[in-house]
């Protein structure tokens, strides 16, 4: 099995990331995050297709349990237009756990140096500098897991706190990938139907039929990532590299 992300592949910035830092720098900004579906595989074609745009800016969010199904970050962060990868551990350093085990070997200036990204009222805080900065988020792919706490409110990772925070004026597109009876179940159903017609701030990339990673043949696929890729160029009036227009 090739080697996956690891949360230690992007250690703790020393430095806050700030959204007016990058507040004039011309390009459009697109947060693209994967939660944990087997999907996540299809993010460096997603990147890849996006480096030959001209002018945009891309950050990447990941779920912890997106790792298992990411190759290492340093890879991403080599694809043209990356700008940034950000983690749970960027906005909760582990020198924060309640777990006195996690912490018994650990000196107080390891401690100290994880959590100095945030020391006083005023500091920016992640999840709203990554709200501020962004022009849309992308979800591809969307979990179940991560489509119930959405809709329920829950923001106990990364990603689920920008999602709460998140400026309704901006779209969020969401591509959901799950097995065929995960995503025909009435809960799901009642969940996207929040999305689609009351949360008018979000797009629905539904999923489509195919053969899925589990071996159920069915609907429950993540949509094509070229497709995803069409959409957000559209969406966003991107431009390639030039200035051309891509014919479709």
């Amino acid at each position: 099995m090739p080697p996956h992300a690891s949360p230690s592949d992007i250690p703790t910035p020393q430095t806050a990331f700030k959204a007016s830092s990058h507040a004039s720098d011309g390009k459009t900004h697109i947060l693209l995050a994967a939660t944990g579906s087997v999907a996540s595989i299809k993010i460096p074609l997603i990147l890849s297709a996006l480096s030959k745009y001209s002018n945009i800016s891309i950050r990447l969010v990941f779920t912890t349990s997106s790792l298992l199904f990411i190759p290492p970050l340093v890879e991403l962060l080599n694809i043209p237009n990356v700008d940034g990868i950000h983690l749970d551990h960027h906005e909760w350093p582990r020198g924060l756990s309640s777990n006195p085990a996690e912490t018994l070997d650990r000196t107080a200036q390891e401690i100290d140096q994880e959590t100095a990204i945030w020391a006083k009222i005023g500091d920016p805080i992640l999840h709203i500098e990554l709200r501020r900065w962004a022009d849309i988020l992308l979800i591809a792919p969307l979990s179940a897991n991560s489509l119930a706490k959405i809709v329920g409110g829950f923001s106990d990772n990364l990603l689920l706190s920008v999602v709460r925070a998140w400026d309704t004026n901006k779209p969020i597109a969401v591509a959901p990938a799950m097995n065929t009876l995960m995503w025909e179940h009435p809960v799901t159903t009642s969940q996207i139907k929040v999305l689609e017609t009351e949360w008018s701030w979000f797009r629905v990339l539904r999923p489509v039929e195919k053969l899925l990673a589990c071996g159920d043949s069915g609907s429950g696929a993540m949509k094509e990532w070229s497709t995803i890729v069409s959409w957000v160029v559209e969406e966003m009036k991107l431009k390639l590299e030039g200035g051309e227009v891509e014919n479709s």
